[in-house]
């Protein structure tokens, strides 16, 4: 069931995006003051969520004592999200506490003592104290990005989101809740002032005092909410069987809120907790003064008239609403309705609904994974999506050479040597109902591997060690500083010219990258002071183009 974002909440977010974006103008007092301000709303909203979740663990607690076999594996699923959720709610409030007393400490308004931080949790010293400097930008820097705290922290949020989900057994609904939960840490895919930058420095370097309690406390915030969405479908699968009519809500789930232009859009609409054998109305139409149908926190009361103006009535089927309606016009579409349901005294009740999707023409999004340029000879990794389409969806060719899936949404290039400095077109389509539909198309350019350097015991010019050139197998070729790891050259020959102290110099070929033949002699026989040169190295990487590699002169010491 989808569950829709209190306004409370959503304001809230916004606040503390605003702010932060203001950060970036001036630190002045106003701010300071705004974001104290948003940590405090913070503070009620996370506490609310908690009683909430503490409502529904009672919920639970009832459920288990009237059915244990079938409530005891939903009830440890959300004891343990409750246990993931303590460890990561309680160490981003020891983070708080870090900076807090890193940057000074708080002290008491009435008596101005220090107050000691560990004789409470910050939102309660908060009311009775003030930070000793609420705008210092050290403190944070040091703590989350210096000492490495943020890229840890960013990592456990992540954690915590896929370890929620893990208790989600269906895939329906974990498709579903991995866009409702809000806990996640994503580095930012925009730069700022010419620099982009990752979660981490994105969030805590240079940041006041204040702005980085009140960004801990919205992943506070976040881990509450995420946890009571969990805890919240594991006590529905207990009740899924269950008929409920004392406080019943409609529900739109859609497959996607995002529609090409020529598609049809699609939604469930059912009331949560119904049995199925028992098939609701429901009715598409504008409804008659949709304001007065809420409450005073927004959401739609239950009704015993229908709200519904002129509209008409949906097929059913197993208590699930099936609506379809034609994309036209690209933009955000609304619609609305109401689901008629028999009370438990034999009369009708109505519960509102409004709901929205956005319409849009389709738009390829290709990536590579390594630059934009396809090497030959080597796998080239890439990430191909398309907005409002599920991986498994999306499929890609290439003009030239071959483009193959590995797995959903990931795939490589592989161009032979023939298609150096020559473009080709990479094309992305989807399957849709009906068929495939091409999406889009981007062009590439083919180049060769650069050419490796060629090196003996780390070694390519200047004085070495006698030792050391004696003890070398031969020589290497190695690239250097190239995107993709493991790319291999052999060395297939090589020209030696051996000048001994006050000799005439000698010259040799070697087949092969190790020393053998005369030049093993040259090697095994080599003294201080003589010289000896490495030319003519030929190698072949995995585009099969022979290459001449740079000369290594030694002197030998």
């Amino acid at each position: 069931m989808s569950i829709p974002k209190q306004p409370r909440q959503i304001m809230i977010n916004l606040m503390y995006l605003v702010l932060t974006a203001l950060l970036a103008l001036n630190v002045s007092a106003e701010i300071l003051h705004a974001f104290h301000v948003v940590n405090s709303g913070l503070d009620v909203s996370s506490s609310a969520q908690s009683e909430k979740n503490d409502q529904s663990f009672a919920a639970f607690d009832e459920q288990y004592k009237n059915d244990p076999v079938r409530t005891g594996p939903y009830l440890e699923k959300a004891k343990k999200a409750k246990s993931m959720a303590d460890g990561l709610y309680n160490h981003l409030e020891d983070l708080k506490k870090q900076i807090i007393e890193a940057s000074g400490g708080l002290n008491d308004r009435e008596t101005h003592d220090k107050l000691d931080l560990t004789k409470g949790t910050v939102a309660q010293l908060m009311k009775q104290g003030e930070l000793e400097n609420d705008r210092d930008l050290e403190s944070t820097t040091n703590i989350m990005i210096n000492k490495g705290e943020g890229p840890k922290l960013k990592d456990q949020i992540n954690k915590l989101r896929s370890d929620f989900l893990s208790l989600v057994d269906d895939p329906g609904a974990k498709s579903q809740l991995q866009t409702q939960i809000p806990l996640k840490a994503e580095d930012p895919t925009e730069k700022i002032d010419g620099v982009l930058k990752d979660w981490s420095a994105m969030n805590f370097e240079m940041v006041p005092t204040i702005a980085a309690v009140t960004l801990l406390n919205k992943y506070q915030n976040d881990v509450r909410n995420s946890e009571g969405l969990i805890v919240d479908y594991l006590l529905r699968q207990v009740n899924a069987k269950t008929v409920v009519v004392d406080r019943i809500q409609a529900k739109v789930i859609a497959p996607t809120s995002y529609v090409m232009a020529g598609q049809s859009y699609k939604a469930d609409i059912f009331v949560a907790a119904y049995s199925s054998t028992v098939n609701p109305k429901i009715y598409i139409g504008p409804l008659n003064n949709p304001a007065s149908l809420k409450d005073a926190d927004g959401n739609f009361k239950e009704l015993t008239e229908n709200p519904v103006v002129g509209g008409r009535e949906i097929p059913v089927s197993n208590g699930m609403g099936k609506y379809e309606v034609g994309a036209g016009g690209e933009g955000l579409q609304h619609y609305s309705g109401a689901v008629e349901v028999m009370g438990p005294d034999g009369k009708p009740r109505y519960y509102p609904f409004e709901a929205e999707y956005q319409t849009a023409k389709g738009a390829a999004v290709i990536s590579s994974d390594n630059l934009n340029i396809i090497y030959a000879g080597i796998p080239n990794p890439f990430s191909v999506s398309v907005p409002g389409f599920p991986a498994d969806k999306v499929n890609a060719t290439v003009s030239a050479g071959s483009f193959t899936k590995k797995t959903s949404g990931k795939f490589e290039a592989l161009m032979d040597a023939s298609q150096i400095g020559k473009k080709v077109n990479i094309n992305v389509g989807v399957s849709v109902e009906g068929g495939a539909r091409q999406i889009g198309s981007q062009e590439f350019i083919v180049k060769r591997i650069p050419d490796p350097q060629a090196q003996i015991a780390g070694y390519i010019e200047g004085d070495v060690p006698v030792n050391v050139l004696k003890t070398a197998p031969g020589i290497t070729a190695a690239l250097k500083d190239f995107y993709f790891q493991g790319v291999q050259f052999n060395v297939t020959s090589f020209e030696v010219v051996y000048i001994p102290k006050r000799q005439d110099a000698k010259i040799e070929t070697n087949s092969g990258a190790r020393f053998t033949g005369k030049v093993a002699d040259f090697i095994s026989n080599i003294k201080p002071g003589d010289q000896i040169i490495f030319r003519k190295i030929r190698a072949v990487g995995p585009d099969k183009q022979p290459r001449t590699l740079n000369s290594i002169p030694f002197q030998i010491k």
